[in-house]
């Protein structure tokens, strides 16, 4: 791969279905998000995605909302995160909040560009409204900008027919390869999973409590040698 100077060396966390506020592990929920934070600093990441289901349902109390969102702030670097399925609390505009500086959430439903221009970074994501399978998360993704890295978030299932038409949120495998971005972060399924095609690395992260294996991914964007993905195991 030739070098683009143009891009410069990142490491991206990324992470998905954290779930605060569910009933099934709320504490592991909330340790969960701290261990994934803890890991992004000592990886030294240069920004944090979180691809969906931050929170897990409407219900979440506000005080909690605010207290995930200043950790996320604290983290001391980019966070972008994209709702999914179950962030109601955000989608419902039942959080009367603002997210601190640092934290972008995308809220367009149509989808969404940040340009984070002191990383040479563009990320976009189309966040989660109606969980039907009329929804496309891949859809509308705009063409690649000119200079930096472009990578897209998304929350749905990876689906490898398309005859599967009663699954809500699919993303077809078609769509992965076609994409124009150096890297897709995928979330809704609690594992680590690799689903790249045609060359376009796309990746579920796994979840960071919940799963029996806990854990988010390692985003390594390299300008002479591209995009390799490393999976983080959290243990405590």
């Amino acid at each position: 791969m030739a070098i683009d100077n143009n891009k410069k060396h990142l490491r991206l966390l990324h992470m998905s279905d954290v779930h605060i506020g569910t009933d099934i592990y709320t504490g592991e929920a909330l340790s969960g998000l701290d261990a994934a934070l803890a890991l992004a600093d000592s990886a030294h990441a240069d920004a944090i995605l979180v691809a969906g289901d931050l929170f897990d349902h409407h219900r979440v109390p506000a005080e909690t909302v605010d207290r995930v969102m200043n950790a996320l702030a604290g983290s001391g670097r980019p966070v972008v995160v994209l709702p999914g399925n179950h962030d109601t609390v955000l989608t419902k505009g039942l959080w009367s909040g603002e997210a601190p500086d640092g934290v972008s959430i995308l809220m367009e439903a149509e989808g969404e560009t940040l340009v984070l221009d002191e990383l040479g970074l563009a990320v976009w994501g189309r966040p989660v409204y109606d969980h039907n399978p009329e929804f496309h998360p891949l859809e509308g993704m705009p063409p690649r900008p000119q200079d930096g890295w472009y990578v897209s978030m998304a929350h749905g299932i990876v689906m490898d027919f398309e005859e599967a038409t009663w699954r809500s949120s699919p993303i077809f495998l078609d769509e992965i390869a076609e994409a124009p971005c150096d890297y897709i972060a995928l979330g809704h399924v609690h594992v680590y999973r690799d689903v790249s095609q045609n060359g376009v690395p796309a990746f579920y992260s796994g979840a960071p409590s919940g799963a029996l294996k806990r854990g988010v991914a390692l985003v390594e964007m390299d300008p002479e040698a591209g995009v390799s993905v490393t999976p983080l195991e959290i243990t405590a």
